[in-house]
């Protein structure tokens, strides 16, 4: 070969690379987009533990490795040894991507009754798999394509490689902090998924023009809009209405509304907050703000009865119902929670005052706050998603520096099934206790068994002996046959440590935390609750019939 050969054709591959290059880098970014997506779509049927990131994370890598290999291999293969192969790959995976929120709803609406970790991972295979193993395909194939000579095949692999990653980088940056805050998940995977397969085609056309190609690229609009323009209404049957629903940085939120009967038969509306179809708060939809959770009107009671009223800190907003209570009895109260959207949804569904909400991490804030309080409450221990960053002996010893002299922390953790083999509670008050508080346990349920446990902390010890809770009643889904009186000595709500598995109870470090491996079968039994739950709403909703009863 001479030496106008060889520059002839190093012109050709840099005219192929420039299109090759754009390819790697876009592929880079919707693998990661298409990776978080997984994770997201999936909180709203099998939550959003450490359990669901972990198959989501090897789904990922089987699909990298099996698609590095396959694309690998590809090369070997003369029907594959070329640049429109590339394309066409690039543009199955776009219009992949496009359906996948779709498609993935619709799968797991099937597995929802499956076993936790196989409805879990067969999910995951039907809808995540497909994409990325597509896309992994591709840097193989490029690296084939611009590689001239074996000796540069290293050079070539670690451009593509470099360049593929660093697309990775910008679009999980722009997703993470701007995108899925702001518009949610569903929305944005469809319209990179569009934009992939737009640029596919127009490459492909720019290749070679054809009649084939024109017919395809108009397929895949009508497609891709009939994806993005199809609104699906939220349901709204006799017994059940979602009066709004949202994805963002904590998943799912939905605004639901369930017509129930009152002791006496008489028509009553319940409204609920749910993350990822985990209930965060429940009250009747005429009085908003009445909380039918048995901790936060506990908390009203326990709170009348601390010394000082004047500032007050609630890290974790839920639907608001704390917050109206601790600003009705303390002159200021700040409250701090990552998710705009929750307090959105408490000033427009829940009847919470607008106020300057801190928008912000629990933890960041604390660690950076200069501020002093009279009370602390830390409400985050909520499903099977514990920002285990909160719940640590670093977190405990700067909320202790940040609480005035009588300064009292409430820690709440809800609805716990069996004290008995429940070793996280026992590890939270050790915890406590090395951080310089005393700690007193109180159950609202007044049951040494199961119930919601708030932990009362404070830097000298609380003497509850002589106190007794005096007046208020809580409403309960009764309503109006079933009220529940907090009255009588507070010692009565008291909890010993013994009913807990204390022997197993261990210190919570920032470095150590032990929180997901103590809450595995707590996380699982709440997420087989839920499921069950969803699986019956599902066919309900299907049927468009109520349920019996």
């Amino acid at each position: 070969m001479n030496k106008q050969f060889w520059y002839d054709y190093k012109i050709l591959i840099n005219m192929k690379a420039k299109y090759l290059y754009l390819i790697s880098f876009i592929e880079g970014g919707a693998v990661m987009v298409t990776e978080i997506a997984g994770a997201k779509l999936l909180s709203p049927f099998f939550g959003a533990s450490i359990y669901s990131w972990a198959a989501t994370l090897s789904i990922t890598l089987f699909a990298l490795m099996s698609g590095y290999y396959a694309g690998g291999y590809l090369t070997t293969r003369p029907k594959f040894q070329s640049v429109e192969k590339i394309i066409w790959i690039f543009l199955l995976s776009g219009v992949l991507v496009t359906l996948m929120p779709s498609l993935a709803k619709y799968i797991m609406m099937q597995t929802i009754s499956f076993s936790f970790f196989s409805g879990l991972f067969i999910s995951e295979v039907l809808f995540l798999f497909p994409p990325i193993f597509l896309m992994a395909m591709i840097s193989p194939m490029i690296i084939y394509q611009i590689t001239l000579k074996a000796e540069e095949s290293g050079k070539s692999a670690g451009s593509i490689y470099a360049l593929s990653t660093s697309g990775g980088i910008v679009f999980t940056l722009l997703v993470g902090f701007l995108i899925i805050p702001e518009y949610g998940i569903s929305n944005p995977v469809k319209i990179i998924g569009l934009c992939v397969s737009i640029i596919a085609m127009v490459l492909l056309i720019k290749q070679k023009y054809t009649h084939k190609k024109i017919i395809t690229f108009i397929g895949i609009l009508f497609l891709s809009a009939g994806v993005l323009f199809n609104r699906h209404e939220l349901p709204s049957l006799k017994k059940i209405t979602v009066v709004d629903c949202s994805e963002g940085l904590l998943g799912e939120l939905k605004i639901v509304d369930e017509y129930e009967q009152t002791a006496d038969r008489r028509p009553m509306k319940l409204r609920s907050l749910r993350t990822n179809n985990i209930t965060q708060n429940s009250v009747v939809a005429e009085m908003p703000s009445q909380s039918l959770l048995y901790y936060v009107n506990f908390t009203k009671q326990l709170l009348k009865i601390f010394p000082e009223k004047k500032s007050a800190l609630l890290v974790g907003l839920g639907a608001g119902s704390l917050y109206k209570i601790m600003s009705d009895q303390y002159k200021e109260v700040e409250s701090v929670e990552l998710d705009k959207r929750i307090y959105d949804y408490g000033v427009q569904y829940f009847g919470m005052a607008k106020h300057d909400n801190v928008i912000d991490d629990g933890r960041h804030y604390i660690n950076t706050c200069k501020k002093k309080f009279d009370l602390i409450m830390i409400d985050v221990i909520v499903g099977e998603n514990i920002p285990e960053q909160m719940i640590s002996f670093e977190s405990f010893k700067k909320c202790h520096d940040m609480l005035t002299e009588n300064g009292i922390l409430i820690i709440e953790n809800g609805a716990v099934f069996d004290f008995s083999h429940n070793s996280f509670a026992p590890s939270i008050a050790k915890t406590l206790n090395a951080a310089g508080f005393q700690v007193t346990l109180f159950n609202p349920l007044k049951s040494d068994q199961h119930g919601d446990i708030l932990f009362i902390a404070s830097k000298n010890k609380f003497n509850y002996s002589n106190i007794s809770l005096k007046d208020d009643l809580m409403i309960t889904v009764g309503m109006f046959g079933n009220l529940v009186n907090f009255r009588g000595p507070l010692s009565d709500y008291a909890l010993n440590l013994n009913v807990f598995d204390f022997r197993n109870a261990k210190l919570l470090t920032d470095d150590r935390n032990y929180t997901d491996k103590e809450l595995k079968s707590y996380y699982l039994t709440v997420r087989e609750k839920v499921r069950n739950s969803l699986s019956t709403e599902i066919d309900y909703i299907n049927s468009a019939n109520p349920r019996p009863q």
